[in-house]
């Protein structure tokens, strides 16, 4: 089974919302219908200084390449569509591994801008 790595940047959580709820979220969510393999959150340094950013990586069921890159993207939009109910969302990427070469499958911003 394919695995891909979606990561999103995390601008601000929604009030009333602990930070600390963002990632057990985002896994509930890709969780409801893929197996996560991974989760992190990094903070990655930005001009506008430091930037939290969740990774998730999830299994797509072998199907064909273009069938699973358009299902993975379907889950990545997905959840930034279900965090933006708790969290500002800014930039997102999905990526298809494996290992060292993980290759840019799509990308978006807000899902204000979407």
């Amino acid at each position: 089974m394919p695995s891909y790595r979606v990561t999103v940047d995390i601008i601000d959580v929604r009030p009333g919302v602990p930070p600390e709820k963002v990632l057990p979220a985002a896994e509930r969510v890709v969780a409801s219908t893929h197996r996560v393999e991974d989760r992190r959150l990094d903070v990655v340094s930005t001009a506008a200084g430091p930037q939290p950013r969740i990774q998730l990586r999830f299994l797509v069921p072998a199907t064909g390449s273009d069938v699973e890159d358009s299902e993975a993207e379907s889950v990545a939009r997905a959840l930034v569509g279900d965090l933006e109910e708790i969290a500002r969302c800014g930039r997102w990427e999905l990526r298809r591994g494996p290992g060292r070469h993980w290759r840019l499958r799509a990308s978006g911003g807000p899902v204000s801008e979407q």
